[in-house]
C-alpha cells in the first residue's frame, strides 16, 4: 500500500512539475511577443477538435467514404463545461463546386478542409484540429483501453450494425461498442444513434481518463498513428488530456437543431445557420 501510494505521489509530482515548467515557458513566450502561439494558450484556452467517423468497410483501412459521424469536441476555457456537439450527417448544405448535398459528402469531395469549412459556415465554429477514424481504429482504441461499461436502456436488435442487446449493463469490447454506436433500429433512428455515440464517448472519458491511462499512452499513440488520420499536435493531446484528467468530466452533449424535409425525392435535415449559432451560444465558451 505504501509503495503504491509512493508511486502515485511521484507521478503526481512529475505532472505538477511539468505543468509548472510549461507555465513558466509560456510566460516567457508571451514576454517575447509570441503570445498567440504560446504554450499557455495551447493548454488553457478554448479549443475545437473535430472527430469524423467514416462509413467504411470493416476490413478496410483506406480512410475513404462518407462521414458517418461528425462530432465537435469543444474544450471550454478553464472553469466552463466542455461540450460534445453532433452534426447530423443528413444536414443539407451547399458544397463548393458540388451544389446542394448532405454534409456527410463533404469529406468525399473536399476532404477534411471542406468539412471544416461547412461547419464554420453552418455553426460559426472554427476547427483547430481534426481526427478521422474508421471502424478498425474505433475498435482498436476501445479494446486497448480495456472496453467500456455501457448501460443499454432499450432493446437494440439490428442486423445491419450487428447490435444485439437487451436492456442492462455491459462491459463492451470494440466490436460490441461499434455495433452499439452504429445501431439505427430504434424509433429515433439517426438521432438516437447520435445520442448513443455521445453517451459512449462521454463514458469513455469518465471511465478511462484517470492516472492509470498514463501507462497506456505508448500503446494509445501507436493505435492513433496506425488507425487514424489526424493533424493533432502534441499540444492538442496535452491540452485535451490535461483538461479531462483534472475536470469533473461533466460534459454537455448537444445536437444542432434541424427539421426533416424531402427535396427532389431525397430526405434531408434542414438547419438554419442563424438558429444554429444562437443555439450554440450557450455552449461555446
Amino acid at each position: 500500500m505504501n509503495r503504491a501510494r509512493g508511486c502515485f505521489i511521484t507521478i503526481l509530482s512529475i505532472i505538477i512539475l511539468v505543468a509548472f515548467s510549461l507555465l513558466c515557458i509560456s510566460l516567457m513566450d508571451s514576454k517575447s511577443g509570441n503570445g498567440d502561439g504560446s504554450i499557455l494558450n495551447r493548454l488553457f484556452f478554448s479549443k475545437n477538435l473535430l472527430f469524423l467517423g467514416l462509413d467504411e468497410r470493416e476490413d478496410s483501412n483506406e480512410f475513404e467514404g462518407r462521414t458517418d459521424t461528425i462530432m465537435v469536441f469543444h474544450i471550454a476555457r478553464w472553469g466552463s463545461k466542455d461540450t460534445l456537439i453532433s452534426i447530423p450527417r443528413d444536414t443539407r448544405v451547399e458544397l463548393e463546386g458540388r451544389g446542394w448535398n448532405k454534409i456527410n459528402a463533404a469529406y468525399v469531395y473536399g476532404g477534411t478542409g471542406m468539412v471544416r469549412q461547412e461547419i464554420y459556415e453552418l455553426c460559426g465554429i472554427s476547427i483547430d484540429s481534426t481526427m478521422v477514424i474508421n471502424f478498425n481504429g474505433f475498435k482498436k482504441i476501445i479494446d486497448m483501453l480495456g472496453g467500456v461499461k455501457i448501460v443499454v436502456s432499450e432493446p437494440l436488435h439490428d442486423p445491419l450494425s450487428g447490435a444485439d442487446f437487451e436492456p442492462g449493463e455491459y462491459l463492451m469490447n470494440g466490436e460490441q461498442a461499434l455495433s452499439f454506436a452504429r445501431c439505427r433500429s430504434t424509433s429515433g433512428a439517426d438521432l438516437d444513434r447520435m445520442n448513443r455515440q455521445q453517451y459512449l464517448l462521454n463514458e469513455l472519458i469518465k471511465q478511462k481518463m484517470n492516472f492509470s491511462i498514463i501507462l497506456k499512452i505508448p500503446r494509445l499513440i501507436h493505435v492513433l498513428n496506425n488507425y487514424t488520420l489526424t493533424d493533432f499536435t502534441f499540444w492538442d493531446f496535452c491540452s485535451a488530456g490535461f483538461v479531462l484528467l483534472f475536470s469533473n468530466k461533466d460534459i454537455n452533449r448537444v445536437t444542432i437543431p434541424t427539421r426533416a424535409a424531402n427535396i427532389d425525392g431525397i430526405s434531408y435535415l434542414l438547419a438554419d445557420s442563424e438558429e444554429v449559432r444562437q443555439f450554440l451560444n450557450d455552449y461555446i465558451k
